[in-house]
């Protein structure tokens, strides 16, 4: 941090000035000249962080319905068993962490009472471009998971293949249930849902959205579609014929 030198600088350029003065006026006023800007500078510094900082980015209560829900479907699903579950997330150049946080955050806050359930978070490792268009290979999945013995449950806030189906092959675990948040709105999880594999896929609602306010019920009725092995194939058309 620079504030703390250019403080000591400026007071030390101002106490010499005083007694070089007594020798030379013109430099001892000078220094006193540099010691006075260096300590206007700090000042305007301090001013600056306590007055106009900028204000802390409130949790975007739109990405913390959608953790709500899938840690509800986990608990409904896991019941009361104990183990690992685990959330998918894209790279940090698609997704900061500030998004990250809240969504992990509020999943972490609707497991607390559950103390048996341990929440591992993972990024999936691939090219910026693949990330940002969704299209994210099975290995990506198997390659973030490989490091675990045992998983739960997956949790995906970055969409899944199609092919997701085949996840636990070559990993010497039992298929764990998926979770999934698509914010592409593709239908890579169709098979899957009907299979048994993923057990619900959140989607965004097709069409303009309201103002995120209201109870988490409200805000997620607006903004996304839930499907579930008994609507899977109504999602999938409500959101294809809302790309059209």
């Amino acid at each position: 941090m620079t504030y703390y030198p250019i403080l000591i600088a400026g007071l030390a350029a101002g106490i010499g000035g005083v007694w070089v003065r007594r020798r030379s006026a013109f430099l001892g006023q000078m220094m006193i000249l540099a010691g006075c800007v260096g300590c206007a500078l700090c000042l305007a510094w301090q001013i600056r962080q306590n007055l106009f900082a900028p204000a802390a980015r409130e949790p975007d209560r739109g990405q913390a319905v959608v953790a709500y829900f899938l840690a509800n479907q986990v608990l409904s699903e896991t019941g009361g068993l104990e183990g690992r579950i685990v959330l998918f997330f894209s790279p940090s150049a698609v997704m900061d962490e500030a998004t990250v946080g809240t969504y992990e955050g509020t999943f972490k806050r609707v497991l607390r009472g559950f103390p048996g359930l341990e929440v591992q978070v993972l990024r999936l490792e691939i090219p910026k471009m693949a990330a940002r268009t969704g299209q994210i290979p099975l290995g990506a999945f198997r390659q973030a998971a490989s490091k675990f013995s045992s998983i739960l449950a997956c949790v995906s806030f970055a969409g899944v293949p199609v092919d997701i189906q085949d996840f636990s092959s070559g990993l010497r675990q039992p298929a764990p249930p998926f979770f999934v948040f698509d914010p592409w709105s593709s239908t890579n999880w169709l098979p899957a849902v009907k299979s048994g594999i993923v057990r619900c896929a959140i989607v965004p609602r097709p069409g303009p959205t309201k103002a995120t306010s209201g109870e988490p019920k409200e805000i997620f009725d607006r903004l996304y579609l839930m499907a579930t092995r008994s609507n899977a194939d109504e999602v999938a058309a409500t959101i294809s014929s809302g790309a059209r």
